[in-house]
């Protein structure tokens, strides 16, 4: 005879009373209980919370607000109804003034913490000009309903019928048919072929990097430039190119330019942006490894070197081959401030000064933060 066995899940832990000490560079709250460290997503420093530890490590805790006894004074509603929930947005929560304190503390910390500097001056995080509606371009997932992000730490699919981040043009589109099996990848974009940033139009492909928000990225070109200090006959290496968005407006002010990209899309597009501006560039299509030991690259007398690596930073032996190359005067663009701390140590140890590290926050709404640092010899 068949037994029924209902199984039931186990019991929710009880909630533990922390107050909030900190913001993490990784965009949660820091508490303490019973000796652990404990992160908790959607608090601010300065709370007092009931969580549920969801998950133990040796050292370590992650846990989930289910009540707030306190509220920090830069609290504030959440535009979207699909924060908390989506898994793209983690600081809808947090006054903008305040995500701007939190993420010039989070880069000084990452350079005091890994990089181990103990006099570094790092400038307060310019903002965006959108707190919302920045975002020209977004990837997300199909489901059986339409378009969605995955969640936080999983990839479940959550189908979004707003994304107050994206720019209009792009955001209108989360409500267009759109033909794809679910779990397919799509990627909507605010332009078909070209973008405009500043007075320049660069050619931007699908397959080539673009920044996120088109509003920053002319600050960025505007602080490389101004980093630079160009007079006019200098020689730039541009390394981790991509389609020439440094590129072009360098070598508009300088002698010659050369860039290096090992994505053949954004190497085309490079081409395109220089031939189109009248800029002289050389432009190498190899990884940044391979062309920092091309004779022809080593013996130029470098007057500055730009560099806008992934979010990994740069290989060992790419800090290695700058400081050989020994050019006066480094720029280095950063979307990740804990490899941007590790290689300005290796680049001061090499020789070089770190002069300056400017926040930009390229991405409102989210503890990621962008980092324009100079380096003189």
């Amino acid at each position: 005879m068949a037994r029924r066995i209902d199984r039931q899940p186990p019991p929710e832990p009880a909630p533990v009373t922390v107050t909030l000490e900190a913001m993490t560079p990784g965009g949660d709250a820091l508490s303490r209980h019973a000796g652990m460290v404990v992160f908790v997503p959607y608090g601010i420093p300065g709370e007092t919370v009931d969580v549920v530890l969801t998950e133990r490590k040796a050292r370590y805790a992650r846990g989930r607000i289910t009540a707030r006894h306190s509220n920090a004074d830069s609290r504030v509603m959440p535009v979207c109804s699909h924060f908390g929930v989506c898994g793209g947005c983690d600081w809808q929560h947090i006054d903008y003034a305040a995500q701007l304190d939190f993420k010039t503390a989070a880069v000084r910390e990452q350079f005091v913490r890994i990089g181990k500097f103990t006099d570094i001056a790092v400038a307060p995080c310019v903002p965006s000009p959108q707190p919302y509606g920045y975002r020209n371009h977004a990837r997300l997932v199909a489901g059986r309903d339409g378009l969605g992000y995955r969640t936080a730490r999983s990839h479940a699919v959550v189908t979004v019928t707003e994304c107050p981040i994206l720019e209009p043009a792009v955001a209108a589109q989360l409500q267009s048919a759109i033909a794809a099996t679910p779990g397919d990848e799509v990627e909507l974009r605010s332009w078909n072929r070209e973008i405009v940033v500043g007075a320049i139009r660069y050619l931007a492909s699908p397959g080539a990097f673009f920044q996120a928000n088109t509003a920053v990225a002319s600050l960025l070109v505007d602080a490389v430039l101004a980093g630079l200090s160009l007079q006019g006959e200098e020689q730039v290496l541009d390394l981790y190119c991509g389609i020439g968005l440094f590129t072009v407006p360098i070598g508009q002010r300088c002698r010659t330019v050369w860039g290096v990209e090992d994505n053949p899309v954004a190497v085309a597009d490079t081409l395109e942006n220089v031939e189109r501006t009248g800029v002289a560039a050389t432009i190498v299509e190899a990884t940044v490894t391979d062309a920092l030991q091309l004779e022809e690259v080593i013996e130029i007398a470098w007057d500055a070197v730009v560099v806008d690596p992934p979010r990994t930073g740069l290989e060992t032996s790419v800090t290695t081959a700058l400081c050989a190359l020994r050019p006066p005067r480094l720029v280095y663009v950063s979307c990740e401030p804990a490899t941007l701390a590790r290689d300005a140590r290796l680049l001061c140890d090499g020789g070089y000064h770190l002069a300056s590290v400017q926040p930009f926050d390229m991405f409102p709404q989210t503890h990621h933060v962008e980092c324009v640092a100079i380096f003189t010899r």
